[in-house]
């Protein structure tokens, strides 16, 4: 039985199957492939328009943050030392399992 003729009795049956978990597991990984792609895609958009924008309003910018950042500069040292200071003591004081 060629291609043709299986088609042409399928159509003259009237009836596919209720449910080809194939078929179903394919057109649900075509449209999730397919969110995936236009929900990257759009993320791309976005973020070039930002940074031409940032990079647009980089001048502008560079007066208002250099005053803050030098202002800011002490206090973030000392909340990145204090992080790291926590991170490292709970890792010497987490309890090990010897096997």
């Amino acid at each position: 039985m060629t291609a043709e003729q299986r088609l042409s009795a399928f159509l003259r049956e009237g009836q596919g199957p209720e449910h080809d978990p194939v078929f179903i597991a394919e057109i649900s990984r075509r449209v999730a492939r397919r969110e995936l792609l236009l929900g990257l895609t759009n993320s791309a958009v976005l973020a070039v328009a930002a940074a031409v924008v940032l990079w647009a309003c980089a001048p502008a910018l560079s007066a208002l943050i250099e005053p803050v950042s030098r202002m800011l500069a002490p206090a973030a040292a000392v909340l990145t030392l204090t992080i790291a200071f926590l991170m490292i003591s709970r890792n010497l004081s987490a309890p090990r399992l010897r096997l």
